[in-house]
């Protein structure tokens, strides 16, 4: 997968439309997939996500790897070209009603798959995780904060990378779904910028 000085100028199309994000995102959940899978898993006509798989493969934020023949169809499968999230400076770039959108989309899909997967006891295993912690940071802790999560992502990006040379279907594999919020609160935002009417946070105590 191409690293992300590389996809900038994919940004634009691939963004134009909620739909591609999500294919791209369902595309990068598989590995690869077919217009026809592609369009069961998100409910969709065909036909709808046909032309957006086309629009996503023109500006290289997909590749064809192969075809299969099926009930006398021909049928494409693709895979991703760049990862389903974005740095900060191509989020910047994102129109804010787009990146709404996104985030409501992203958010609705976290609580209920974490949900429905901590009912049957998802939480239970080692190296399983649900915390939360509160910060108040200055600006140039904002951005620190940011950029290392942003790292944590493409480093989740190379272990499942890693993982696919060393499986390559042929072993057993776990399921898991990463999830990263960081975001100003609500009551910080409402106060604006005059930071002598922010009420301080009650934050998560510092360990010892």
């Amino acid at each position: 997968m191409d690293a992300p000085h590389t996809i900038d100028e994919r940004l634009s199309k691939a963004l134009a439309h909620p739909l591609r994000w999500r294919i791209l995102e369902v595309v990068s959940e598989y590995g690869e997939a077919s217009p026809i899978e592609l369009a069961r898993a998100l409910d969709q006509p065909l036909a709808t996500i046909s032309h957006h798989v086309r629009v996503l493969r023109d500006s290289r934020c997909l590749e064809l790897t192969r075809t299969e023949q099926r009930r006398g169809a021909l049928e494409h499968y693709y895979r991703p070209l760049m990862p389903a999230f974005l740095d900060d400076e191509q989020w910047s770039r994102v129109p804010t009603v787009f990146r709404r959108t996104v985030a409501g989309q992203v958010l609705r899909r976290i609580f209920d798959e974490a949900a429905e997967a901590g009912q049957v006891g998802a939480f239970d295993a080692a190296g399983s995780h649900s915390d939360r912690m509160v910060v108040e940071l200055d600006d140039v802790g904002w951005s620190e904060l940011s950029e290392l999560l942003n790292r944590v992502l493409w480093q989740v990006q190379e272990i499942q990378d890693r993982s696919d040379a060393r499986s390559q279907g042929r072993g057993p594999t776990r399921s898991s779904e990463v999830a990263i919020l960081h975001f100003e609160r609500a009551e910080s935002i409402a106060a604006g910028a005059d930071a002598g009417d922010r009420q301080r946070p009650k934050r998560t105590p510092r360990l010892p």
